[in-house]
């Protein structure tokens, strides 16, 4: 086994973060998005 955990921890740390902070976006667009379609819908 190769002693690398800091490493393998720092990698996951920054994977999750850019999946939580493009998940984040994706859901901001889709709200964005519906809220125009509300919008629109009221008029």
């Amino acid at each position: 086994m190769t002693k690398r955990p800091q490493l393998k921890q720092w990698q996951w740390f920054i994977v999750l973060w850019l999946f939580g902070f493009l998940s984040l976006a994706v859901i901001a667009g889709i709200f964005r998005s519906l809220l125009l379609l509300a919008k629109a819908n009221l008029h």
